[in-house]
């Protein structure tokens, strides 16, 4: 089998079934927000994934779909291509294929050890590339892609060395949430929020955020010349339906957001996906996407 490294291979297209999904059943019913605790949440959560039977059955998971990415501050434009998703146990992958001359992919993966980042050109990477080089966290953590990777942390807290902190409700277009913070030592500064929908306690966002925050100066009649560096990579998943007694999201977008003094970049990607299979075997190789 070629490898996903190279973003979706004629193998793959051929050999994937569209799966034709039904309706989606949900875990409807608020809790008493003030007495809910994280524990509560993640088993609700759970729950509205699928049974402990169904959500244990999947070992692996190779996704298909199309891809839109948008410039939309520093710099405009859309392109179109493919994408794939891939998880085994910890390890995980996100692939994008586009025609354009200078943008040609996006290419992340996690062998459950290292994390690689395909470069644009020799010695260039997208800026969500170069997010990723500087902030592993969501790819080591399994927090990347949500219920649609097998590396999800919630599956299984107790293999983590991490933590889940309640923060209370929050309001997002209109939809009341649930808020999680994820916490773990080794963040590299990214702050980290999850959120739930209220009704169903479907996982529907991730905010990973890292702040700069510029000192002010002791020196009289200095100005300040800097304000903050603010980075920010949300992750949104919508379109749920059920696939194998798994109700997972169709649709997943990425956004990020750099703001520093004269410098503003907002993009995003957003993946519709068609095609899910379970329990292939992806050998480690799989998720190294600058191996030769």
């Amino acid at each position: 089998m070629k490898q996903l490294s190279s973003v979706f291979t004629p193998y793959l297209l051929t050999t994937l079934l569209l799966l034709v999904p039904t309706a989606s059943k949900s875990s409807k019913g608020f809790l008493d927000e003030d007495d809910l605790t994280s524990e509560q949440v993640v088993a609700k959560h759970l729950d509205s994934i699928g049974s402990a039977e169904a959500r244990a059955a999947v070992k692996s998971r190779v996704i298909l779909g199309t891809a839109l990415a948008t410039a939309r501050i520093g710099g405009s434009g859309q392109t179109e291509g493919q994408a794939v998703l891939a998880s085994q146990g910890e390890k995980s992958l996100v692939g994008m294929a586009f025609t354009v001359p200078n943008y040609p992919h996006e290419k992340m993966g996690f062998d459950g050890k290292k994390l690689t980042v395909a470069e644009l050109t020799p010695g260039t990477r997208s800026e969500l590339g170069k997010f990723f080089m500087a902030h592993e966290m969501p790819f080591r953590e399994g927090l990347l892609g949500g219920t649609l990777s097998t590396a999800w942390p919630l599956l299984d807290m107790t293999s983590r060395k991490a933590s889940l902190k309640y923060e209370g409700t929050k309001k997002l277009q209109g939809q009341k949430m649930y808020v999680l913070r994820y916490e773990t030592k080794n963040d590299s500064g990214l702050k980290t929020r999850l959120y739930f929908d209220a009704e169903t306690f479907r996982h529907v966002r991730t905010e990973y955020e890292f702040r700069i925050i510029q000192q002010m100066s002791e020196r009289p009649g200095v100005t300040q010349k800097q304000g903050d560096s603010i980075t920010k990579l949300v992750e949104e998943f919508s379109d749920f339906k059920t696939v194998s007694g798994l109700t997972l999201p169709h649709s997943y977008k990425l956004q990020l957001s750099v703001e520093t003094l004269g410098r503003r970049i907002l993009q995003d990607w957003t993946i519709s996906i068609s095609q899910f299979v379970a329990n292939r075997t992806l050998d480690d190789k799989e998720f190294d996407v600058v191996a030769k």
